[in-house]
């Protein structure tokens, strides 16, 4: 009569070890990752170009994960805070590079981010890039530092950040760009 007590104790080690030679092959989530413990975040432009760093718009950014591709943790994003402004972000490790568009797909953006602090309120520095297309190499609203924070959880979706009024300036002049309006002279009358 045959046991499997025996034939246990024979092949324990070498399904130990095809466990352990799989798993090293299958990617795991970013940690932290951008959603989990809240998926709403502020991007602060500050001008790259100015020895002041003079500081430009600040907006809600929220993320929706969409999984793993690869070695990358995959994010769907829009802003809570400016209309029609959305896109795509990837992550590797604290490493996170998005590109999105606004105002119809003419104006676009393109940010890169480390996430320098490992807390529930997560900080991220980087860099955002903003330009128009003008049928040529593109009019380029600016190059900033950004500074991102964990804030929360978002309370609208993509679909209805899709329907945000535009916001106003100090001057009552609509703002048509995610960096805000850059120049702080009133409008003219």
């Amino acid at each position: 009569m045959i046991t499997f007590r025996p034939l246990a104790v024979r092949w324990l080690p070498a399904i130990l070890v095809a466990t352990v030679t799989v798993a090293q092959g299958v990617a795991q989530a970013q940690q932290p990752d951008l959603v989990t413990v809240g998926n709403r975040w502020t991007i602060t432009a500050f001008n790259d170009e100015s020895p002041n760093h003079d500081q430009w718009a600040t907006q809600g950014i929220c993320f929706k994960s969409l999984g793993m591709f690869g070695t990358h943790q995959r994010y769907e994003w829009w802003s809570d805070t400016f209309p029609d402004w959305n896109g795509i972000a990837s992550q590797e490790g604290n490493e996170v590079v998005m590109h999105g568009d606004y105002a119809d797909d003419v104006g676009h953006d393109s940010v890169m981010f480390n996430v320098v602090t490992s807390t529930p309120r997560n900080i991220g520095a980087g860099h955002w890039v903003e330009w128009r297309e003008d049928g040529k190499f593109g009019r380029t609203i600016g190059f900033a530092n950004a500074l991102l924070a964990r804030v929360g959880r978002c309370q609208i979706t993509a679909d209805e950040a899709r329907g945000l009024s535009f916001p106003v300036d100090a001057y009552s002049k609509q703002i048509d760009s995610p960096f805000g309006n850059l120049t702080s002279e009133p409008p003219r009358q």
